[in-house]
C-alpha cells in the first residue's frame, strides 16, 4: 500500500463515488478526507496501485471528468455512449499504463490537472470523434 492524495476543485461527488466503490473492493483505505483552505476537496489515502479493480475505477472517474470537461460531451448522451466504446482499444490500455506509473513515481494526485495534461492523446481522440460526428449531421441535413 502506498500514500495517495487525490485532489480536485469541481468534482467532489464523482471522487466520493470513486473512493466509497475503491473502498469496497479493497484497493484504497481512506485515512482523512476533506476541504483543504476551502478551495480544494481532497481524498488522503493509502492506495494499492496494482490491484485492478482500483486502476480500472481510477480510469473510470478520469475518463468521466475528461468527458464533464467537454461541453459537446456534457450536452450529447449519444456521444457519451460512443467515448464508452474507446474500452478495449490501445487507447485505453496506454491511459491505464500512464496511471500505473504516475501513481508509482508520484503522492499527489490533482484529477483536473492529470486529465489536462496527461490525457492529451485521449482528449484529442474525443474531439475527433465530436468533430466526424458533428461533420456527418451536417451532411446529413444538407441532403
Amino acid at each position: 500500500m502506498k500514500q495517495l492524495t487525490i485532489f480536485t476543485h469541481r468534482y467532489n461527488q464523482l471522487l466520493e463515488n470513486y473512493t466509497a466503490d475503491a473502498q469496497k473492493v479493497g484497493g484504497l483505505t481512506i485515512r482523512k478526507a476533506g476541504k483543504q483552505n476551502g478551495v480544494k476537496f481532497f481524498v488522503s489515502c493509502l492506495v494499492s496501485h496494482t490491484e485492478p479493480a482500483f486502476i480500472d475505477g481510477l480510469i473510470c472517474l478520469l475518463v468521466d471528468i475528461a468527458l464533464h470537461e467537454n461541453p459537446v460531451y456534457q450536452n450529447s448522451t449519444k456521444l457519451r455512449d460512443m467515448a464508452g466504446d474507446l474500452k478495449g482499444t490501445q487507447l485505453y490500455a496506454n491511459l491505464r499504463r500512464g496511471i500505473i506509473r504516475f501513481l508509482k513515481n508520484n503522492q499527489t494526485l490533482h484529477l483536473e490537472g492529470y486529465v489536462a495534461f496527461r490525457m492529451k492523446e485521449y482528449r484529442e481522440k474525443l474531439d475527433m470523434m465530436s468533430y466526424s460526428l458533428i461533420k456527418k449531421m451536417k451532411l446529413i441535413r444538407q441532403d
